[in-house]
């Protein structure tokens, strides 16, 4: 049983639509109004069932309660009772005790016929014709006010719906070529339409999961969820069984009126998953707000894939495509962000540069196939044998640069001599000569800020003299520009 002042649930009685619409509300509010205005005992709500000529009853009020309730009322024996409410007239009737008046009540062509009956216990006096005909006046004012009021709501969701259809727009549109997009979207859909909470998951072919992206609240606040890894396979998370489109579970249906599942595919290819959800609030999603939600799924999808895309052709753009290692110019970045860091908080920064022992040789001889060969194996060694933070590059031919945060130049040293080593092993097979094989070496000169250089400029030109020295000297070594200064002095 609920106070009608305080009734929030009341519209669980009633057919999918009406709290979103306001209706359960407003019969909330008549039946209050009626009671009060025509001093019934009790004021209910029925739903007219004309197959089983049978009145279903709603909601009922009593003694300032609104509460559902069971009762069926079989008209088909009332003849008089059923014709009026077929009619859609008003009927009044006394039985021992009651005095029963009945009221039709239209809401909408397409939806069921109600019926609104007033109660009085006896000795009240019966409803008088003025009072019966003044029902009538006032269901049809309340009904007339509620359109109006809805009328307003309609032309305010159409202008709101207007400004959402404009603004995600422009964020769509905007989210070609901005990396942060994820989270202006998903902002852009929370804020927009309310909800609260708003969660983006999007496909990894590769690793055959859905991986979160971001989650935006009610405040707006925004989290990384790409800790949730949930794997694309039937049964693993009910997530993966939308995504793959297999049948809901309990919880689905059980939470249906207040999340949104919306799978968002780009020309067919499902890409990702967009929930939404009001299970803070529970409140009910608006079917119009569900439909467009739907209706941008597609615009959604489409500007998530253009990130993507985006974001492979800029990683394509920084990193070699042979040998895996970054290029020329995101070394100049990093260089600078590195070299910034190690003057802030006086740390060396060690830089090798290496150069491929007679690769000019190799490529002239046997091929640039071979050379390739060489090129991805000599990378394939390096790459395994740095830290996390050194930063090695391509930074031309057959030429590799290694930024070395941290490192003195006896730490820099021993990485090159380890390099070195395993380089020895490498053998690269070639059927036509007489070795059947290739072995590789690599020279390497080495430069260390601030022992070596004051500057970036500096530091890769005492790095180059340092490589040059030990070309001159014999190659498949390495040389600390210190070193070769004390080796020129002595000389």
């Amino acid at each position: 049983m609920l106070n009608a002042e305080k009734n929030i649930n009341v519209n669980s009685a009633w057919p999918a639509g009406w709290q979103v619409d306001g209706k359960g509300f407003f019969l909330t509010g008549l039946l209050s109004l009626m009671a009060k205005r025509f001093n019934s005992d009790s004021v209910s709500v029925y739903e007219f069932d004309a197959r089983n000529s049978m009145l279903k009853i709603k909601l009922r009020l009593a003694h300032s309660m609104i509460f559902e309730s069971e009762e069926n009322i079989f008209i088909g024996g009332i003849a008089k009772l059923e014709k009026a409410v077929v009619e859609r007239r008003i009927f009044y009737c006394r039985d021992p005790g009651m005095h029963f008046l009945y009221v039709p009540l239209v809401m909408e062509l397409d939806f069921p016929l109600l019926v609104v009956r007033l109660e009085r216990a006896c000795p009240k006096k019966k409803f008088s014709e003025p009072e019966i005909k003044d029902t009538e006046s006032v269901i049809r004012e309340a009904t007339r006010d509620y359109y109006k009021a809805q009328f307003a709501a309609i032309k305010r969701k159409h202008s709101k719906n207007i400004s959402i259809i404009t603004e995600l727009t422009e964020i769509f549109a905007s989210s070609i070529r901005v990396r942060e997009s994820f989270k202006r979207i998903i902002q852009g859909v929370q804020r927009y339409f309310g909800f609260d909470r708003v969660r983006l998951y999007l496909i990894d072919k590769q690793a055959q999961k859905l991986k979160g992206e971001v989650s935006v609240d009610i405040r707006g606040y925004v989290r990384s969820i790409s800790f949730e890894e949930i794997p694309l396979k039937a049964g693993s998370h009910r997530f993966a069984d939308i995504v793959l489109g297999k049948s809901s579970n309990s919880f689905l249906e059980r939470y249906k009126d207040c999340v949104v599942y919306i799978p968002m595919a780009v020309q067919g290819e499902v890409i990702g998953l967009l929930i939404a959800d009001n299970l803070l609030s529970q409140e009910r999603i608006d079917d119009s707000e569900l439909a467009m939600l739907k209706s941008f799924a597609g615009q959604i999808a489409l500007a998530v894939d253009n990130v993507r895309l985006f974001d492979k052709v800029e990683e394509l753009s920084l990193y070699d495509e042979l040998t895996k290692l970054p290029l020329r110019r995101y070394f100049a970045i990093r260089f600078q962000e590195e070299f910034y860091r190690a003057e802030r908080f006086k740390q060396p920064l060690a830089l090798l540069w290496g150069d491929i022992d007679y690769f000019k040789e190799i490529n002239d001889t046997y091929g640039h196939e071979i050379g390739d060969k060489v090129l991805k194996e000599v990378s394939r060694v390096i790459l395994s044998s740095l830290r996390k933070i050194d930063f090695p590059c391509r930074h031309g031919g057959d030429e590799i640069l290694v930024l070395l945060p941290q490192a003195s130049g006896e730490d820099a040293k021993k990485l090159a001599r380890r390099l070195l080593a395993e380089m020895g092993e490498i053998k690269i097979a070639v059927p036509f000569s007489k070795t059947g094989e290739l072995n590789i070496s690599m020279s390497i000169g080495i430069a260390v800020f601030p022992e070596d250089a004051s500057s970036m400029e500096q530091l890769l030109q005492k790095a180059d003299d340092a490589l040059y020295w030990v070309k001159s000297h014999g190659r498949n070594n390495v040389a600390l520009y210190r070193e070769i200064i004390t080796a020129v002095d002595s000389d």
